[in-house]
């Protein structure tokens, strides 16, 4: 399993259709590529958003940012963000779960 985790300062808040359209939008088509995926978007301040994916390999993982990911975020999201998005990739090397 491979994680990608995405810190985004955002110039003015994602709307809740915005975080919809993802999830109706997009998701579906992801799933298409790799059902494994699965997505988390934590809002940790007003201005700072972090998403959190998890890929079942780093070739899914490439492929749905690729194909996918990254031109949706390109023209939904580019307009709500401050800055540059920091982009982590790597190997999940632990999952504990409640």
């Amino acid at each position: 399993m491979h994680a990608i985790v995405n810190t985004m300062k955002l110039a003015r808040p994602l709307p809740p259709e915005l975080l919809r359209k993802m999830e109706q939008e997009l998701l579906p088509r992801c799933r298409e590529l790799d059902p494994a995926l699965a997505i988390k978007i934590v809002q940790v301040t007003e201005t700072e958003v972090v998403m959190i994916a998890f890929y079942s390999s780093r070739d899914k993982l490439d492929e749905v940012s690729s194909k996918l990911a990254g031109p949706w975020f390109g023209e939904n999201v580019r307009s709500y963000l401050a800055g540059p998005v920091n982009r982590l990739v790597g190997e999940v090397i632990a999952d504990f779960k409640a």
